[in-house]
């Protein structure tokens, strides 16, 4: 006798190889286990691949990162060739288990042995800080055999911080000057409280930048007159995603280059303890060195996300970037300006802010990390900072002019979930841009943790309007 399904029991059969050729080696439509369904790719990169991924029976949709155990032989330089051979090896592996059975790894297992596995230390570290309301949920992590490791994030319909400054432009469109600095105060001041929570959690993120921030907003929303609070999640609420760069230890190595080149510290860039130029400026003898080297000192963790909560907030409030990278080889005659000739003025001078806001903003970037501002100063400094008005002094209106500031064309929206993942909504979106633009990135658009001691690689790849995104490197 031949059993028929129940009329509410969903198809799970992965599609067969009669249909249509999957030339794409999409995914699109798999099962991944008994309940999770593939529904479009939303991220690739050098390591795996995110997907929007869909329960067939609540309908509910995550964030699926999908990080191979084992890093593929690569292609030569070619990104795209790199991205496809993965796209190939994760569409092989689901053509060739109908229905896969993915083990469910205990959150606790990942949180006490995570950290001498090293696709399991960047889950580790989340799931220290998971629980905040402005961190992304990491609901279940899957083990695929041998062959990959799958974290099943919040997925966020609306985007990254990126796409929301850039293409959306959410924070230009209130109504009037009140509005618009209570709604970029709002998300400000839940950024430094992540980053304070994640500080009092011994997790430093080490990779702040908008493509690391997803964004939930109701434009429709209006706070209530009586209404004293500036946080207030009915309006907008921010989450940080990708720890696949943080770190635990709250000192970190002066010849260690961590982070995305917009958003790194000096410190990050320049070794302080071989640099003769921050000998005569910073006092270098004053940190402690490390164990295993005297040579080399530890300059504390904590203050290269200060840093980047800096550049975050001219972000937000500007939607442009104060230089492209915090060195002094010459690649950014502002920050050189700023650093060297002492001119804490340059950037009310080319950024429409006030003369309070850029005396916030010299608190923060101070050259000597122990001199940065500390979080919870800094939330009282925004709660009170009016970013754009002087109230005693009559500021020009004209701005000098600056080519980093150069507005190139529309940018492409994108999700971003990973730190080592390029982040693209289609496979070969970025790979071609002019190289004669202005404002462009300054090193590969990859999420790729360059390998140890190499230099930063430069490339024009994807341009951006208004600012531009860093990559993520990690070099010792």
């Amino acid at each position: 006798m031949t059993i028929l399904p129940l009329f509410d029991s969903p198809c799970y059969s992965q599609p067969t190889k009669r249909q249509k050729s999957n030339v794409n080696m999409s995914l699109d439509g798999y099962m991944f286990n008994e309940e999770l369904r593939f529904v479009r790719k939303i991220g690739a990169g050098t390591y795996g691949l995110i997907y929007l991924v869909e329960n067939i029976y609540t309908k509910q949709q995550f964030a699926a990162k999908m990080v191979l155990k084992q890093q593929p032989m690569k292609l030569g330089t070619n990104t795209s060739s790199n991205k496809q051979l993965i796209q190939q090896q994760f569409y092989q592996y689901f053509l060739n288990h109908v229905i896969p059975k993915p083990r469910s790894i205990d959150f606790d297992y990942i949180k006490g042995q995570g950290h001498d596995c090293q696709f399991l230390t960047e889950i580790a570290l989340h799931l220290k800080v998971h629980d905040h309301p402005n961190v992304a949920t990491i609901h279940e992590v899957f083990e695929l055999e041998n062959f990959a490791v799958v974290i099943l994030l919040d997925y966020f319909e609306q985007g990254d911080l990126f796409g929301n400054i850039i293409d959306l432009q959410i924070f230009q469109q209130r109504r009037n000057d009140r509005e618009k600095q209570l709604l970029m105060k709002n998300a400000m001041l839940q950024l430094i409280d992540a980053v304070e929570y994640c500080n009092q959690n011994s997790v430093y993120h080490c990779d702040l930048k908008p493509e690391n921030i997803m964004v939930k907003y109701n434009k429709d929303y209006r706070r209530p007159h009586t209404d004293s609070n500036i946080i207030e999640y009915n309006e907008i609420q921010i989450f940080l995603i990708d720890f696949g760069l943080a770190m635990e230890t709250d000192l970190i190595a002066c010849n260690l280059c961590r982070g995305s080149s917009f958003y790194m510290s000096p410190e990050r860039i320049t070794n302080y303890t071989t640099s003769k130029l921050i000998r005569n400026m910073v006092d270098i003898e004053s940190f402690p060195v490390s164990s295993n080297d005297k040579s080399i000192k530890l300059l504390p963790t904590l203050a290269g996300d200060v840093w980047a909560l800096g550049i975050l907030l001219i972000n937000i409030s500007c939607s442009r970037n104060p230089w492209p990278i915090a060195s002094f080889d010459g690649q950014s005659e502002v920050f050189i300006s700023y650093m060297l000739q002492n001119k804490k003025d340059i950037l009310s001078s080319i950024l429409p802010i006030s003369g309070q806001f850029n005396d916030l903003l010299d608190k923060i970037f101070k050259l000597n990390p122990n001199d940065r501002i500390d979080l919870h100063s800094l939330s009282n400094e925004v709660i009170g900072c009016d970013f754009f008005n002087d109230t005693h002094i009559k500021r020009s209106t004209h701005h000098q002019t600056n080519p980093q500031l150069h507005t190139p064309p529309d940018s492409l929206t994108y999700n971003s979930y990973a730190s080592e993942f390029e982040e693209e909504e289609e496979e070969d979106d970025y790979d071609e841009v002019e190289e004669d633009e202005e404002y462009v990135d300054a090193e590969e658009f990859a999420e790729v943790q360059i390998s140890s001691k190499c230099p930063i690689q430069e490339a024009f790849v994807r341009v951006m309007p208004r600012f531009s995104q860093g990559t993520s490197t990690a070099i010792c």
